[in-house]
């Protein structure tokens, strides 16, 4: 009750922690800097009296820029990307923890190490270093300051959970004080009610040429939705002109004459021999790929599973050394794969088993195979097992990752398809150090045997020349030495066949040429690598046109220069282009749609006639309020949803945002009575709905990331 209390005497808090559980999502990534912080060089500053330090942000942002590389290492992560993110994240963990603090939120060590043991990604790391969740909280518990990777990482979850317990309690006690009253409920059930409708409508688009909006009427718009363009940090306005260092024509052929010698050096010699020691081919190789009668194929040694590719199902069908080559198919591929097979094997379609890991000497590890094979169960010795260097793994009988990485070594093939008859064997052992690790293994479960296949692929990547990226960056030079201004920058940039691309930027945005999701606003997309850029455009004065950059974005190489056009602060300007054409738009509709509707209203007496006068058709739908259907207009639902059941059999002319309507709701249908439970779980998604943004705005935060570049 006393946490209860103190949110009822704090509705600033109430509405902030409404979005508490939507920062769940992004507080469980890295790892909690609290105790690393020293008020040194400050990256963001004010969130409370608290700061955070540069140095312990930039530890982070490493490791987390590690921790995604390990979980996806064939993709580049944009490393100012990435430091955004981090930010974003130290600051909601710090907002939580105040938050906590103020409203005496708490949790406890067992309910953390409780949550942490049932982790399945902790589960699975114990196992791999021959320990139990169990062990690891009680060598905790004993030796606070201990280290080790398992331990390091369960620190981690230790951690994430203790962020994750914290935000669902705030969040179970927000719900808990939001009751919502008989008014309410009508709202919602307001919102539920479907109207069938029968409309017509003119568009505004076609009148667009035969009216003119003023720069007057757009001053005067402007100072009457001011606010809605108020920002909270300045911003740059920026032109940029991006070039992609792409290969000629003189390049590309060179690349197919390589090409060439290559495919037939493949072809040449048995296996990868013909291209093994050759430094301008990538090899890789599938190994034990299965060609099955679904639509994908399955790489067993990584146990992936790609769609289909018809070159592999040829290349599969003419079995051992046929090979097949895949050209670039538009000008943005820059790659020539050719591949081969290398091995046909047949082995178990399906495989289930059990493996037992022992680390220890010969002496032990026979111990434990002699009670395999009496008939002890792995459950029997796992309930019993007091010693930390013999690690279970019971798999169902299904085919398990780490059963597919052995077998693509022809020696651990054989011994599994000698041993298919369910007794233990040894599967593999190797020394570590001055341990010896052995693994014994049981099938369990296997399928009729498939023909399975290793495929070579080797790779050959058309780049630009030297010759090549220097014309193209001569060129660029030269352009911009010649337009030394913003103005001539972007003004003369269409006959010098550049295309300049506009975008607006701030302290916190991680990329030029970032734009909105349409679904859920965050920024996204853009130029890798050019943070740099958006650091020079808040060192520069409009006007002045930067020195040529080069990056790398999505694997291709570009050259990117940038002129700053204007500073916005306080408020974006009506001189934006994006500020001036929304204006424009409202302005334009406004005026077209109070003529069409003086033009046309009374006109006629059913929407047939008014269809006629359109030239339109008339249609019908089932209109819910707020729902993107055939009429998503917020005048047309206004005049449905004032009139309610007075507006059942009534022809309405309405001018709305986009069209002149004429509506006519032929039926309204009662929306189905809600329980009180839905009615409250309703109202509190609709409080919800900021509550991220209430949360994060509670604070006064500073962001200083532009000092240092990142």
């Amino acid at each position: 009750m006393a946490v209860l209390e103190k949110l009822r005497k704090r509705p600033k808090l109430l509405m902030g922690l409404v979005g508490g559980a939507l920062l769940l999502f992004i507080l469980t990534a890295i790892d909690n800097p609290m105790s690393l912080f020293k008020p040194n060089e400050t990256l963001a500053l004010e969130i409370g009296d608290e700061r955070i330090d540069y140095g312990a942000y930039q530890t982070l942002a490493s490791q987390y820029q590690d921790k995604l590389q390990k979980q996806n290492p064939n993709q580049k992560h944009d490393a100012a990307e990435v430091n955004q993110q981090v930010v974003q994240q130290l600051i909601g963990e710090k907002i939580i923890a105040q938050e906590c603090e103020d409203a005496n939120i708490s949790v406890t060590d067992d309910e953390i190490f409780n949550a942490v043991k049932n982790d399945q990604e902790v589960v699975y790391i114990c196992a791999q270093n021959g320990m139990t969740p169990e062990q690891v909280i009680e060598s905790l518990r004993k030796n606070p300051n201990a280290d080790g990777e398992a331990v390091n990482f369960f620190n981690q979850k230790i951690k994430d959970y203790n962020n994750n317990l914290k935000s669902s309690k705030l969040s179970l006690a927000v719900m808990g004080c939001l009751k919502p009253n008989k008014l309410d409920a009508e709202i919602i059930n307001e919102d539920n009610t479907q109207y069938d409708i029968e409309y017509t409508k003119l568009d505004y688009a076609q009148y667009a040429d035969k009216y003119k909006v003023s720069d007057e009427e757009i001053k005067e718009a402007y100072e009457q939705f001011k606010e809605i363009f108020k920002i909270d940090q300045d911003q740059r306005r920026i032109s940029y002109i991006k070039v992609d260092l792409d290969p000629s024509a003189t390049d590309t052929k060179t690349a197919n004459d390589k090409i060439a010698k290559i495919y037939n050096a493949f072809a040449g010699q048995d296996g990868i021999k013909g291209i093994r020691d050759n430094k301008d081919v990538q090899l890789s190789i599938d190994s034990l790929v299965t060609n099955s009668k679904s639509n994908t194929l399955t790489v067993l040694a990584t146990g992936t599973t790609e769609p289909k590719d018809p070159v592999y199902t040829e290349l599969l069908e003419g079995g051992i050394n046929s090979m097949k080559m895949r050209s670039p198919t538009n000008p943005r591929e820059r790659s020539t794969y050719i591949y081969k097979v290398t091995k046909v094997v047949s082995f178990p379609d399906s495989l289930g088993m059990n493996l037992v890991q022992v680390v220890g000497n010969k002496h032990m590890q026979d111990s434990v195979f002699a009670l395999l094979n009496s008939g002890v169960t792995i459950d029997s010795l796992n309930s019993t097992n007091k010693n930390q260097n013999i690690a279970f793994q019971k798999f169902d009988p299904s085919r398990v990752p780490s059963v597919d990485g052995y077998i693509h070594e022809d020696s651990i093939r054989a011994r599994i398809l000698a041993n298919l008859d369910g007794g233990y064997f040894l599967l593999n052992s190797q020394t570590q150090g001055e341990q010896s690790v052995a693994v014994f293994a049981q099938v369990v479960q296997h399928k009729a045997p498939v023909t399975l296949y290793s495929v070579a692929r080797a790779m050959y990547e058309n780049n630009p020349s030297e010759n090549t990226v220097n014309d193209i960056t001569k060129k660029l030079q030269t352009y911009i030495d010649k337009n030394k201004t913003a103005a001539d920058f972007k003004k003369n940039a269409k006959a010098a066949k550049y295309d300049v691309q506009e975008c607006v930027v701030d302290a916190s945005t991680a990329k030029i040429g970032m734009l909105p999701n349409p679904f859920n606003g965050q920024l996204s997309g853009g130029i890798a690598g050019s943070r740099n850029l958006i650091k020079w455009a808040f060192e520069n004065k409009p006007g002045t046109v930067s020195e040529i950059s080069e990056g790398e974005d999505g694997g291709i190489g570009y050259l990117l220069v940038a002129a700053v056009e204007d500073v916005y602060e306080d408020y974006i300007p009506y001189t934006d282009p994006t500020v001036k054409q929304q204006l424009t738009s409202y302005l334009l509709n406004k005026k077209i749609g109070e003529a069409l509707y003086k033009q046309y209203n009374g006109k006629a007496t059913d929407i047939e006639g008014y269809a006629q006068q359109f030239k339109s058709t008339v249609d019908s739908t089932t209109y819910v309020p707020g729902s993107q259907n055939m009429i998503n207009d917020r005048k047309v639902a206004g005049r449905v949803i004032g009139l309610g059941k007075n507006a059942v059999g009534k022809i309405q002319v309405i001018a709305g945002d986009n069209a002149l309507y004429v509506v006519k709701v032929t039926k309204q249908n009662d929306p189905r009575p809600l329980p009180k439970e839905e009615i409250a779980r309703n109202f509190y998604n609709r409080m919800s709905v900021d509550g991220y943004g209430i949360l994060w705005n509670s604070r006064k935060i500073f962001n200083n990331t532009l000092k240092f570049g990142s």
